[in-house]
């Protein structure tokens, strides 16, 4: 993988994944219904099994992208702060240890 995706490409793979869970849901809750009513009820049972572990596990993967997203824009502002330090510091600007930020409180 030669590319990082953005927090924002991750936070659109996260909805994908919670509206595929709920399409799976649907589609599961309806299909289970129909061999109810067709009167295969052990059918039925493992189908709506099947459809709830399938939906846990891709609730589980959004989340996980989720906080994959926010780790990453954590990691931006942070190595945006630091770029602005290391610039001021380049220029000959005071270091950031120099000056006490809490003097004036």
């Amino acid at each position: 993988m030669d590319r990082i995706p953005t927090p924002q490409q991750l936070q659109v793979a996260a909805r994908a994944c919670v509206l595929m869970t709920y399409a799976l849901g649907l589609g599961g809750i309806a299909g289970g219904t129909w061999l109810l009513r067709d009167g295969e009820v052990a059918m039925a049972i493992v189908l709506w099994l099947v459809t709830f572990a399938v939906g846990a596990a891709l609730m589980g993967t959004a989340l996980l992208i989720r906080a994959l997203g926010g780790i990453g824009a954590q990691l931006s502002r942070l190595e945006s702060d630091v770029r602005v330090l290391a610039e001021d510091r380049a220029r000959g600007g005071a270091a950031p240890g120099d000056r006490d930020p809490w003097l004036r409180h």
